[in-house]
């Protein structure tokens, strides 16, 4: 996933959160790669929420 990934809409948020909590309920345990990408999405969430929300 590009480290500057950045969320520009409400729909990309929501699809962003969803992404995330289903990442964090799978069963299996998450691959680094995973939680890089999940960090990743975790910090452009974050970061909409304080600019647009």
């Amino acid at each position: 996933m590009d480290k500057d990934f950045r969320i520009t809409s409400a729909k990309q948020y929501e699809e962003t959160m969803i992404t995330i909590f289903e990442m964090q309920e799978q069963e299996e345990p998450l691959s680094a790669q995973q939680k890089a990408d999940m960090e990743i999405m975790m910090k452009a969430a974050d970061r909409y929420e304080a600019e647009e929300l």
